[in-house]
């Protein structure tokens, strides 16, 4: 009798800033882009004391991702030998335009900043 592998459909939470930690996303930078400007990211540009974003929108230069991801991949295995499940997403190209009926944007921006709202 063969036995069908189930997928386990589970809500992720985290309704409190004190239990153990058990599984956790960690990005990774391959095919990062630096945002187009727009209200929300001219804010933060403005805001900010490195200025070296601002009018370089695109993919990110190749030397700040491979020092990003290995600063993501030491993360990652720190929270592994304390025993937690990490996850890594498959990178995707960031620099595709995306958009719905109500709004576009250029480019993405990419996946490796850690989220506590998904």
């Amino acid at each position: 009798m063969i036995m069908k592998k189930q997928l386990r459909k589970t809500v992720v939470n985290s309704w409190n800033e004190w239990d153990p930690l058990k599984h956790v996303i960690v990005g990774k930078a391959d095919y990062t882009c630096i945002p187009w400007p727009e209200p929300a990211i001219n804010i933060r540009f403005s805001l900010s004391k490195d200025r070296s974003m601002i009018g370089n929108c695109g993919p990110r230069p190749q030397a700040s991702v491979e020092k990003a991801n290995e600063q993501l991949d030491h993360f990652a295995k720190t929270l592994e030998k304390r025993g937690i499940l990490v996850d890594r997403p498959t990178p995707i190209q960031w620099n595709q335009s995306m958009q719905t009926p109500d709004w576009r944007v250029k480019s993405g921006i990419g996946c490796m900043p850690p989220r506590d709202v998904l």
